[in-house]
C-alpha cells in the first residue's frame, strides 16, 4: 500500500475561493515565506492548488507571495495563457527565459505562436519562432517570412516538406499559392509525392494529385489507383510499359497489398511476374523477403526454403533468425543448426542463439558440448539464462548490487535541481503526466552516477515506474529493489490467493503491462496497473457479482483483482499453461489458438520462440523472465511448481471442438 506522501487536502469549492486563497497567503506569509526546506511546502501547496484553480476560473490574483514555492511557475502559465489575446508580449519572452528549463516554456511558446499567427503578427512571429518544429509551425515562419518581405527564404527547401506522404496543414496553403507561381511543383515532384501517399494508403491525397498531372503521367496513375483496389491486376501487362522505370514500384506495392489478403497467392503472383521479365527480380526482392517471412510465420510448409532462397542483397537479421526459427518449429534440429552456424559473430554469440544452439547439440545428442553451453549462459539473470539453469538442474543466479546512496545525497540532489522538485511536487498533487515530463527535463544532462541518484530518490518517493525507467537509463542492472518493486504486495498476494495463482507471475504481468504506473493508458485505451480493457473489466466485474456499472480500472485494488481474474480465465481456457495464458494476455486468446500446434505437442520454450508477433515473443519471454526475479524476491524458491520450466508446459494441439476458437 502506498503510505499518505501524495495525500494533500483537496481545494476549496468556488464560494468564496478568492477568500480562502487570501486566508492561506496570510498563512504562508506568517511563516516568512519559506519554502527552502520540502517539509515546509504543504501550505504552499495548499494555497497553489486554490490559486490555480482561482486562475482558471478567470479571477485575477497576485500571488506573488507563491514565488518561492516550486510550482509557482505553473502558476505564472496559467495567467499568461488566459491572456494570450492581450499579447503580454514582454512577459511571454520573460517567461520563456526565465523557465525554459521547464516543459511549460515550450507549452507557452507553442501556444504564443498560435496567437500571434491568428493575429498575423509576423514580426514578433520570427523573433518568437524556433526551428525544427512540424508542418504547421513551420509553415507559420515561411508565411512570416513572405509577410515580411523575404519571398526566397521562404520557399527555400519547401520541396523537402511539400513531398510528403501525408496532407499538409491549411497553413501551407499560402505559402503553396506563392511556391506554385515559380512553376512549382515539377512533374517529378508531383509523381514523387503521389507515389508517396499510394503506398502510406492516403488514397485521398493521392487521387487529389492525379488530378493535376499530365496526361501520361495519369494513365500511369489511374493504373496505380486500379492495382490498389484489385492487386491481382498487377498480372495484367497490358496496364503497364515494360520500359517505364516507375512500373516496379507499383508492382511491389500492388504485392504488399495482395499479401495482407493472401500471402501464398501473392508469392505465386511475384514468381510469375519475375519469370515473365527476369529483369524485375531485384526490384521485387524486398517484397519477396517480406511474402518468404510472412508464410514463416503462419508455419508454412515452403517457408523455410523461401527464406534459404532469397537474394544476399535483403538478408537481414529477421530473415537469419526465421530461418532458425522455422526449423525449430519444424523440429529439425541439424538444419538448426545449420543456420546458427551461419549467424554473424555478434548474433551468434548472445545468449538467445547460444541456448538454442545448446539445445540442437542436446537433442542430437552432444550432451557435454551442450552443457558447457548451458553453464556459461546460466550465470546470466535472463530469460536464456534461468531456462539454461532448468536444463542443468542448478538455481538461478540472481545478482543484486543494490545502490548506496545516503539520504543525505538524496536531500542535496533534491535541493539543487528545481526540476526534481517541480516533478515531486507534481507527483504528490497525482499530475503523473506532467510530473513525468518534469522529470524528463531535469534528468536529460545527467551523467549515470546523477541517474543511479535520481532513480533512488525516485523509489524513496514510491514513485515505481520512474525509478525503474531511470535506473535503465543510467544501465545499471543489478539493484533489484529498484528494477522490481514489491509495491501493492497485499493486494497481489490476496488475490493470487483468491484465484489460486502465483504472486510472482502476477507481479511479472504488472511490471512489463505499466512498470508500476496506476494511472497508464495505452493508445488503445487499457488501463492501470495491469492494463485492463474497459470491456474486460466490465465483463469481469459481472463474473465477479460486482455492483458497478463501470468498474474504475485506474483504482490499483481493482486493477490487480480483475486483472489477476482474468489471468485465470485465461489459464483455464488455455491448456492451464502459463506460456498460452501470458500470451494471451497480450495477443488475446484467439490468436494463440491460432498458433497452437496443429497435430503434435511443441516444447514450450520452442513455441515461445517462434511467436508470430515479436511484441508478443517478446512479452512472454520478459514476463517469463520477470516471474523468476519476483519469485527470488518473494521469497518461494523453495516451491519447486514456480520454476520457468514448471510454467513452461509442453504446448498441446488443440482439442477437436475448440480448434476454432
Amino acid at each position: 500500500m502506498k503510505n499518505d506522501f501524495r495525500s494533500c487536502p483537496s481545494p476549496a469549492d468556488g464560494r468564496g475561493i478568492f477568500i480562502s486563497f487570501l486566508l492561506v497567503i496570510v498563512l504562508v506569509i506568517g511563516l516568512g515565506g519559506d519554502v527552502s526546506a520540502t517539509d515546509s511546502w504543504r501550505t504552499q501547496r495548499e494555497a497553489f492548488q486554490i490559486a490555480e484553480q482561482s486562475l482558471q476560473a478567470g479571477t485575477s490574483l497576485d500571488y506573488a507571495a507563491l514565488r518561492g514555492y516550486p510550482l509557482y511557475p505553473y502558476l505564472r502559465y496559467r495567467d499568461l495563457s488566459r491572456r494570450l489575446t492581450e499579447f503580454p508580449t514582454v512577459e511571454v519572452r520573460d517567461f520563456l527565459q526565465t523557465y525554459s528549463d521547464t516543459p511549460l516554456a515550450n507549452r507557452l511558446r507553442n501556444a504564443w505562436l498560435r496567437q500571434l499567427a491568428s493575429a498575423r503578427r509576423w514580426d514578433d512571429y520570427l523573433r518568437d519562432a524556433v526551428p525544427g518544429r512540424d508542418p504547421t509551425f513551420e509553415c507559420w515562419r515561411r508565411q512570416a517570412l513572405l509577410n515580411t518581405g523575404q519571398s526566397e527564404a521562404a520557399l527555400r527547401d519547401f520541396a523537402t516538406l511539400w513531398r510528403r506522404g501525408s496532407s499538409l496543414p491549411s497553413a501551407c496553403d499560402p505559402v503553396i499559392a506563392v511556391w506554385q507561381t515559380e512553376g512549382n511543383p515539377t512533374s517529378e515532384l508531383r509523381w514523387q509525392r503521389f507515389a508517396l501517399a499510394m503506398t502510406a494508403g492516403e488514397m485521398g491525397l493521392a487521387r487529389f494529385l492525379r488530378a493535376d498531372m499530365s496526361a501520361t503521367d495519369q494513365e500511369l496513375a489511374d493504373a496505380w489507383l486500379a492495382v490498389a483496389d484489385d492487386p491481382t491486376l498487377v498480372l495484367d501487362a497490358t496496364r503497364f510499359k515494360a520500359s517505364d522505370p516507375r512500373v516496379p514500384t507499383i508492382l511491389a506495392d500492388g504485392l504488399s497489398r495482395w499479401r495482407r489478403r493472401d500471402a501464398l497467392a501473392a508469392l505465386a503472383a511475384l514468381d510469375a511476374l519475375k519469370t515473365r521479365d527476369p529483369s524485375l527480380a531485384p526490384h521485387l526482392a524486398i517484397e519477396e523477403r517480406l511474402l518468404a517471412l510472412w508464410i514463416a510465420s503462419d508455419y508454412h510448409p515452403s517457408a523455410l526454403a523461401r527464406l534459404a532462397a532469397l537474394p544476399e542483397t535483403v538478408v537481414d537479421q529477421d530473415v537469419r533468425e526465421w530461418r532458425i526459427r522455422v526449423c525449430l518449429r519444424q523440429g529439425d534440429w541439424p538444419a538448426a543448426l545449420h543456420w546458427l552456424d551461419r549467424l554473424p559473430p555478434e548474433e551468434r554469440d548472445s545468449p538467445r542463439w547460444q541456448y538454442w544452439r545448446a539445445r540442437a547439440l542436446e537433442s542430437l545428442g552432444q550432451i557435454e558440448p551442450a552443457q558447457s553451453i548451458y553453464r556459461r549462459i546460466a550465470n546470466q539473470r535472463d530469460y536464456y539464462g534461468f531456462l539454461a539453469a532448468d536444463r542443468l538442474g542448478v538455481s538461478y543466479t540472481m545478482t543484486n548490487t543494490p545502490l548506496s546512496v545516503s539520504p543525505t545525497e538524496l536531500d542535496a540532489l533534491l535541493a539543487r535541481s528545481p526540476g526534481l522538485q517541480r516533478a515531486r511536487e507534481l507527483y504528490i498533487l497525482g499530475r503523473e503526466w506532467e510530473a513525468d515530463a518534469e522529470w524528463r527535463q531535469a534528468t536529460q544532462a545527467f551523467d549515470p552516477a546523477m541517474l543511479k541518484q535520481a532513480a533512488r530518490l525516485a523509489h524513496r518517493w514510491e514513485w515505481y515506474h520512474q525509478a525503474i525507467i531511470t535506473i535503465a537509463r543510467a544501465e545499471h542492472w543489478d539493484d533489484l529493489e529498484l528494477r522490481f518493486p514489491l509495491a501493492y504486495h497485499d493486494e497481489v498476494v490476496a488475490n493470487a490467493k483468491a484465484d489460486a495463482m502465483d504472486p510472482a507471475w502476477i507481479y511479472a504481468v504488472i511490471r512489463q503491462e505499466s512498470a508500476f504506473r496506476a494511472d497508464a493508458r495505452s493508445p488503445v485505451g487499457a488501463l492501470g496497473l495491469m492494463q485492463m480493457m474497459p470491456a474486460t473489466g466490465q465483463q469481469i466485474a459481472r463474473d465477479l457479482q460486482d455492483t458497478v456499472d463501470t468498474p474504475n480500472l485506474r483504482q490499483p485494488e481493482t486493477n490487480i483483482r480483475y486483472g489477476a481474474h482474468y489471468l485465470r480465465r485465461m489459464l483455464e481456457r488455455l491448456q492451464n499453461n502459463p506460456t498460452l495464458a501470458t500470451a494471451a494476455y497480450n495477443a488475446g486468446p484467439n490468436k494463440v489458438m491460432q498458433w497452437l500446434p496443429a497435430d503434435h505437442p511443441v516444447p514450450a520454450d520452442v513455441w515461445a520462440e517462434t511467436i508470430p508477433y515479436r511484441e508478443t515473443r517478446a512479452y512472454v519471454q520478459r514476463v517469463m523472465e520477470y516471474a523468476a526475479v519476483y519469485r527470488h524476491l518473494l521469497g518461494l524458491e523453495g516451491d519447486p511448481k514456480t520454476t520457468l520450466g514448471a510454467r513452461m508446459k509442453p504446448v498441446l494441439p488443440p482439442e477437436p471442438d475448440r480448434q476454432a476458437g
